[in-house]
């Protein structure tokens, strides 16, 4: 009986610190990821962006660069039908071009890149803003572990209501972002490839002729 005693105190001091040591493990990811991205400097990556509403889906691939603090482009790759579409956010200008289009479309004094939540910096931006916020980590069948990080997103739209971020925890790189309606449906989702964090971008991406 002892022994049965001794054992079952043994088996809870291990669950104990097993369980001591998840939340060290994940509380050490979090601080990481908040020195990562709390001073990002740049960002580039490939980004295939599915939009779904009631009737369709659709699948776009694109470009993303991100120069701080406030320069934004995206060069749509696919579908072929808008293949080499730039546009081009800085100086709170936004301005769109198409090789095939003469000229150019600009419009002053527009913020849409905080209207999308699909480029790293305003997602973290909003993330600790938000009094909605929450963290969790999971464990993939590859042994990958990953940092959800979940959030509303200020104006309570119902077709943009809240959104989450998936990071892997070694890399510390993103590698899914997910805008959710009221319902908690994904409305929004974007699978990142190819990210390089703080690289070096020249101001002349930035500038449309």
């Amino acid at each position: 009986m002892k022994l049965l005693k001794f054992i079952g105190i043994l088996l809870l001091l291990m669950m104990m610190m097993c369980s001591c040591e998840r939340k060290n493990y994940e509380a050490d990811v979090y601080t990481r990821i908040f020195k990562k991205y709390n001073d990002l400097k740049s960002y580039q990556c490939i980004a295939e962006v599915t939009v779904t509403s009631n009737k369709t889906t659709k699948v776009y691939t694109m470009k993303q660069h991100y120069k701080a603090p406030d320069c934004y482009r995206v060069e749509i790759l696919s579908p072929e039908e808008i293949k080499g579409l730039v546009t081009v956010y800085a100086d709170n200008n936004v301005t769109t071009v198409h090789p095939e289009i003469e000229g150019k479309f600009t419009l002053l004094d527009y913020s849409p890149v905080h209207e999308s939540y699909i480029f790293l910096p305003n997602f973290f931006e909003a993330y600790y803003k938000s009094e909605q916020t929450s963290v969790t980590t999971i464990n993939e069948e590859d042994d990958s572990r990953y940092t959800i990080l979940k959030a509303d997103i200020p104006g309570n739209n119902l077709y943009r209501f809240s959104q989450s971020i998936w990071i892997d925890n070694q890399s510390l790189l993103p590698v899914k972002m997910e805008i959710y309606d009221i319902s908690n449906k994904p409305t929004v989702s974007v699978l990142f490839y190819d990210v390089e964090l703080d690289v070096e971008i020249k101001d002349e991406l930035f500038k449309v002729n």
